[in-house]
């Protein structure tokens, strides 16, 4: 419940930010909002009795495009969860128990875009995340993330087009393991739907 009103929080923080949104042409910037869900799992290594299982969580954030003509850069703020779940055999019964990891990050990706085609974007970059409950139960126990992102950014268009969508895929490097013998390193897929916040168009004077 925390980590929902911290993310209310910081979307009332941050709309008066928003109300200053650029442009949607092909040089100009604009800012956006953006909610989606993401499908978690660590990749596990070393010794630890945990096996690996995905788990479905929210992210919501905020951006800001600039494009130069084809090219775009976007850095972004969001706040997610990762993790995913564990299971783990009970020694002595059958069955296993199941564990569902709490790792809250606020993230920001820094994105660089190639536009092949009018409305789809190419984008990579890296994604530079703090943990908000590292240490705690459930919770990574490294403070810092550093992952690479590598995605989509489709505009809508017609009755759509202030809508975008984003799929994409965060690769972490860093072990985010709390147990000293295991390597914890997480991965994300995310599909998020975007609000984009352009200017209104300014009269054409005759």
């Amino acid at each position: 419940m925390h980590t929902y009103r911290l993310l209310l929080f910081t979307l009332l923080l941050t709309s008066p930010l928003l109300a200053g949104a650029q442009s949607n042409k092909p040089t100009g910037g604009h800012f956006g909002v953006k909610v989606g869900a993401s499908l978690n799992r660590l990749n596990v290594s070393g010794i630890t009795p945990n096996i690996p299982k995905q788990s479905l969580a929210p992210n919501l954030g905020v951006m800001y495009r600039y494009r130069l003509q084809k090219f775009v850069i976007q850095p972004e703020l969001i706040l997610a969860e990762k993790g995913g779940n564990f299971q783990t055999i009970r020694i002595g019964a059958a069955g296993r128990d199941t564990k569902t990891n709490k790792y809250y990050y606020a993230s920001v990706p820094v994105l660089l875009g190639y536009i092949p085609t009018e409305g789809v974007t190419l984008q990579a970059g890296p994604e530079f995340s703090y943990a908000l409950n590292s240490g705690s139960t459930n919770g990574p126990g490294s403070k810092n993330d550093l992952g690479i992102v590598a995605g989509v950014h489709y505009d809508f268009l017609d009755m759509l087009d202030k809508f975008s969508l984003h799929i994409r895929y965060v690769y972490g490097l860093n072990n985010v393991s709390p147990e000293p013998l295991a390597v914890y390193k997480n991965r994300s897929f995310q599909v998020s739907i975007v609000y984009n916040l352009y200017p209104k168009k300014k009269p054409v004077s005759r």
